[in-house]
């Protein structure tokens, strides 16, 4: 399935005061993977953790499809129960893809399991044209699932190296429950490589 990267930029102020401490010039910017939610206006009003931990948003984000969810990479000050947001990046949200898989070789610089995810970071090759991605289902066995990343390069030309973030909600996999074990393959360009984690 064909997805497209939301780029948002945010102007950064040039002194901040993080929790009430006046004398700390820069912030302390923790970046992770979350859903990030719109209410009926349009305008993000929350962030939700991989670990479960949910955030206010302090910061006007609008012009956002109203009451949907983005998966983002967010660059983001917490105190207590608000964070402010200063960086964020989309998320190819893959989805089953195995009736047209394509295994095109891509960098990887790491693959994790986060909660309802598998996260990835990265690096395709590109000259800025389209791609696709997505997932197949290799094999189900007992407790265990066996994935693969589908990555078509199409005509887009390997140029020059970009980070791309990438989630698979391992609830999506037919057959994966609760405590498995779910095993990724990805085309590397070193060739295939295989993480196995378990949920």
């Amino acid at each position: 399935m064909k997805t497209r990267t939301i780029l948002f930029a945010l102007a950064c102020l040039a002194f901040f005061a993080s929790c009430g401490d006046e004398e700390q010039v820069y912030p302390d910017i923790v970046t992770e993977f979350v859903d990030m939610k719109a209410d009926g206006t349009g305008v993000a009003r929350s962030i939700l953790l991989d670990n479960g931990t949910r955030y206010g948003i302090t910061n006007r984000i609008g012009d956002l499809k109203p009451k949907a969810t983005y998966r983002v990479v967010c660059g983001f000050v917490s105190c207590d129960t608000l964070a402010t947001i200063y960086q964020l990046e989309g998320v190819h949200l893959l989805h089953d893809s195995t009736e047209v898989a394509t295994t095109d070789p891509i960098g990887v610089l790491s693959v994790w399991h986060a909660g309802r995810f598998v996260n990835m970071h990265l690096t395709p090759k590109t000259q800025g044209g389209d791609q696709y991605w997505g997932f197949t289902v290799d094999s189900i066995t007992e407790h265990h699932a066996h994935v693969s990343l589908h990555h078509s390069q199409l005509a887009d030309p390997t140029s020059y190296t970009k980070d791309v973030y990438a989630s698979l909600p391992v609830d999506s996999i037919q057959g994966y429950s609760q405590g498995d074990t779910v095993s990724l393959t990805i085309n590397t360009f070193k060739g295939f490589q295989t993480w196995t984690m378990k949920r």
